[in-house]
């Protein structure tokens, strides 16, 4: 017989498609398995070679598992709302809603082509109103709560306000802003609508602030660090700056130890579970307050994770955009800090946090008073010190740091040594061992010693305390563009956000005929008057990020027609959890992390069975890797 692969697949492919030969149900007497993959942004003219690679990998293991007697779920489906989509939109001189459709339509066309066994009656895209609609619905969720760290779970910030309402912020152990104040009960009564709505906006986990973004104008929007390139968007090579921007986040940081802990529960690599650990960055040291020479009533902040060099802090550097620098920069010192900020503004952070080869600055002519021995320490700023890591400022121990000591060294500041590692040749800089020198009260003391007489002097004295801190910030949330999902958010005549009622949901794009960046930074929605423009209030104009819709698409497979629910409760009882994720090496430790962060709020409350989104995850090398979990 002559083989005609033309006529065989098409036949198969008829049949398949026909007979729904992959579908499966959530009901069954055989065991599960729930196979994911990374799914596609239709922002091409079609899938690239790394699309299938993996596909082709998740494939080959579904087909063994339904063989093997498995009730295999294997969906399908697009992450189509963000900058790719969009991007790929104004590029082609086409509205993104259309771009997107064709390039789903042209996606599901060679996958088909190549003949996976996808269950395509479960298909979603993140763009779908009916998608995104439980999306806006997660986001009220977690606008509506604030993090507990005495239960260590997300509790309704109406409990919140019960609290205050008697007693104050006295007992509330909470993830808040830094600098959150304190009240009384009176003091809580006392405040009007907007002042209330100013502080739980600092405990809610969906939240409002102000923070330096790389902004490019040329696509209007905010960039997240790793879309920018050498001061350039990866995207278009556009120039980047950093701006000022009130923009929306989520308080990922409160699930920080959970997202490390948990790493112990799954079967991912060592090599992944340790990137992952190292994107958290936890780190346990000291917060310690020193007093600004020419206003002691106000001090600045910082942490550490070596109390014990203090007494070698023979200057301090303050980031960029700390919001301390114009108010201490001196008349003498200013136009060299104005000419360092605009240099800096074009820097990435990416860029600032690898370069270490030049070293750049410039003094403030301010100090602040050592806490301990009130010496006078200049204070500088530097591009390595960010704004959002840690407090923004560091104490700079150039005996004990290497960056400290390249930066001493080109300026000329003193060099005090105060760690005396000779007892242990083959430590480096980064070791914590060694004997206290040149340091007062710890002089004899080995480093682990140190560290603990240290912070309990900084208690007793009340210029400090013992903290962890983590790398891990929280995450951006508004993108200044038209194609993303739209916050379920109107702002009252006061400027207090009010949620949209869920029974509203969901609020869908308004069609725009000029969907492009507007020159003043606002989001083209902003154009939409009649539609930005309500009976309560006008809406927020910004848009969600790309991985709104993609950090749950996972639980929407579970149910994907679900008109009153994101997913049953009889679907997620049954699948439970992803038992098999394929995906690349950044998008499994970055967005990934995500995705873990949203589950737990759901978890939290008890929406979702299960802890952990993700049992077992192969990224690199993924044909192979599946070859050898076979």
């Amino acid at each position: 017989m002559t083989y005609r692969p033309s006529e065989l697949e098409a036949r198969w492919r008829d049949y398949w498609r026909e007979n729904e030969t992959y579908r499966v149900e959530n009901d069954s007497d055989k065991p599960k398995f729930y196979i994911l993959n990374m799914f596609p942004y239709p922002s091409g003219a079609g899938l690239h070679v790394g699309h299938p690679l993996g596909y082709i990998a998740t494939d080959i293991y579904a087909r063994h598992k339904r063989m093997n007697g498995y009730n295999v779920l294997n969906p399908m489906g697009y992450d189509s709302f963000g900058l790719p989509a969009e991007q790929y939109a104004i590029e082609t001189g086409q509205h993104p809603a259309d771009t997107t459709e064709q390039n789903v339509q042209r996606f599901r066309e060679q996958l088909d082509l190549l003949g996976f066994s996808f269950d395509w009656s479960r298909e979603v895209r993140t763009s779908d109103p009916q998608y995104y609609r439980w999306t806006q619905w997660i986001f009220l969720q977690i606008f509506e709560h604030y993090y507990d760290l005495i239960l260590q779970k997300a509790r309704p910030v109406s409990d919140l306000v019960a609290q205050f309402g008697q007693h104050g912020s006295a007992g509330v152990r909470a993830a808040c802003n830094e600098d959150t104040p304190q009240f009384t009960a009176d003091d809580w009564q006392a405040m009007d609508a907007k002042a209330q709505a100013d502080i739980l906006m600092d405990y809610r986990l969906a939240y409002r602030r102000v923070s330096y973004v790389n902004w490019c104008e040329a696509l209007g929007t905010v960039l997240a660090n790793d879309e920018v390139k050498d001061g350039v968007s990866e995207r278009g090579g556009h120039p980047v700056v950093k701006k000022p921007m009130e923009q929306w986040a989520i308080r990922t940081t409160a699930y920080a130890e959970r997202l490390l802990d948990d790493l112990e529960t799954v079967e991912w690599s060592d090599a992944l579970k340790t990137q992952q650990r190292n994107w958290i960055g936890r780190s346990e040291g000291a917060r310690v307050h020193f007093r600004l020479e020419q206003a002691p009533e106000t001090t600045i902040e910082i942490f550490t994770t070596r109390p014990d060099t203090i007494f070698g802090a023979t200057f301090m550097v303050l980031a960029p955009e700390h919001d301390l620098v114009a108010e201490i920069t001196t008349p003498e010192q200013q136009a060299a800090i104005n000419e360092y900020l605009q240099y800096v503004g074009g820097r990435s952070e990416r860029e600032r946090m690898t370069e270490v080869k030049t070293v750049t600055g410039a003094f403030t002519g301010a100090h602040v008073l050592h806490p301990f021995t009130e010496v006078r320490i200049p204070i500088w700023i530097s591009e390595y010190v960010l704004k959002d890591y840690g407090t923004g400022a560091i104490m700079a121990v150039p005996s004990d740091d290497e960056r400290d000591y390249k930066f001493a060294e080109h300026f000329e500041l003193p060099i005090i040594p105060v760690v005396d590692k000779s007892a242990y040749p083959d430590a480096d800089t980064h070791d914590k061992v060694g004997t206290l020198i040149n340091s007062y009260f710890l002089n004899g003391l080995e480093v682990a010693d140190a560290i603990k007489r240290v912070i309990a002097e900084l208690e007793q004295r009340g210029v400090g305390e013992q903290q962890i801190n983590y790398r891990l910030r929280d995450a951006n949330f508004s993108r200044q563009r038209y194609w993303g999902e739209p916050f379920p958010i109107v702002y009252d005549e006061q400027g207090i956000a009010q949620p949209i009622d869920a029974d509203h949901l969901p609020v869908t794009l308004p069609p725009l005929d000029n969907f492009k960046p507007t020159a003043e930074g606002e989001s083209p929605l902003a154009r939409a008057t009649e539609w930005r423009d309500t009976p309560q209030g006008q809406r927020e104009t910004d848009t969600m990020p790309g991985n709104a819709g993609s950090s749950w698409y996972f639980l929407r497979y579970m149910d994907p027609d679900n008109d009153e629910q994101f997913a049953s409760n009889a679907a997620l009882n049954y699948w439970e959890s992803v038992d098999l994720y394929v995906g690349g090496t950044e998008h499994a430790v970055g967005h990934l992390l995500y995705a873990r962060m949203w589950h737990k709020f759901l978890y939290d409350l008890e929406y979702v069975p299960t802890a952990e989104p993700f049992r077992k995850l192969i990224n690199q090398g993924m044909i192979q890797g599946v070859i050898e979990y076979l």
